[in-house]
C-alpha cells in the first residue's frame, strides 16, 4: 500500500548543537529508504520546513512504526493518508457514474 506522510514542525524545541546530528541522521535515514524503495519520494516545504513523503508499507502498523524510527520524529506532527492509484480510482468513478446515469 502507498501512503503520503505529511510532517509539520511542532513546538518541541531543538538545540542547535543537537540539530546538526539529528538532520545528518535524518538525511541518512531518508536516503536509505529511497535506495531500498521503501520511500518513492521526499520533499520539504519551502515555507514551513516540514515536508512529505510517498512511501510503501504492508500495513498501517508498519507505516506507524517507520515514522517512529525517523530521527526527527519528536519534532514534527504527522498526517498519514492512504493512497490509491489514480487510474484505478478513475475507473471506479467512471463505473459508478455509469450506473447513476442508467
Amino acid at each position: 500500500m502507498k501512503y503520503m506522510v505529511i510532517a509539520t514542525r511542532n513546538m518541541v524545541p531543538m538545540d542547535s548543537k543537537q540539530a546538526i546530528g539529528l538532520f545528518q541522521a535524518a538525511k541518512q535515514w531518508i536516503n536509505a529508504r529511497l535506495a531500498d524503495g521503501t520511500l518513492d519520494l521526499h520533499y520539504v516545504h519551502i515555507e514551513t520546513g516540514g515536508g512529505f513523503t510517498i512511501g510503501n508499507a504492508d500495513s498501517h502498523e508498519e507505516i506507524y512504526d517507520r515514522i517512529m524510527q525517523y530521527p526527527l520524529y519528536p519534532f514534527f506532527d504527522y498526517e498519514v493518508i492512504g493512497l490509491v492509484d489514480w487510474s484505478h480510482a478513475y475507473d471506479r468513478n467512471i463505473e459508478w457514474f455509469q450506473k447513476l446515469a442508467g
